[in-house]
């Protein structure tokens, strides 16, 4: 049968107690201190992880809004331009529109003056056509027949100083 030494089987239980007891006083303690460590860490990693992951979606909304804020001020400054290039082209139209009327009002003007001393010229022709006409009057007889002839050659000299 089995051969068992009962006082070999109670030494090995002591030494295992002797054994247990060491472990658990003198091993388990830094072990266990570094593990509790070493959670520690995790959840401070972790926790740390967590705030750079909220910190980060702060940034990004930061971002995001910054972005927007900027896309609304670039469509201001858009509609701001084009209202300022529509009121200057209105305002460089009008300009145009003034002088183009000025540059008619002198033209017309102008004409006018050209007419007037065009009338002026006829008449100071027709003036001296008169003085001529009555001058050879003057000189002749006048009886019907002269008369008639001498105004048949005015008519037909103004008409002829006309054209």
């Amino acid at each position: 049968m089995l051969d068992i030494n009962p006082v070999a089987v109670l030494s090995q239980a002591i030494a295992f107690i002797l054994l247990a007891l060491f472990v658990a006083k003198v091993i388990l303690p830094p072990i266990s201190g570094m593990v509790d460590g070493r959670q520690r860490e995790i959840e401070s990693t972790l926790e740390q992880i967590a705030a750079d992951r909220r910190a980060m979606e702060q940034t990004r909304a930061d971002y995001e809004q910054r972005l927007a804020n900027i896309e609304a001020e670039a469509r201001e400054r858009i509609a701001t331009a084009v209202k300022q290039s529509q009121e200057e082209a209105t305002a460089i139209l009008t300009k145009a529109r003034d002088e183009a009327a000025t540059q008619h009002g002198r033209a017309m003007a102008d004409i006018d003056q050209e007419r007037r001393k065009a009338v002026a010229e006829i008449r100071s022709e027709m003036t001296e056509l008169a003085v001529l006409a009555a001058g050879k009057i003057l000189q002749r007889e006048i009886n019907p027949a002269v008369h008639r002839e001498l105004i048949g050659d005015f008519i037909q000299e103004v008409s002829v100083a006309r054209n």
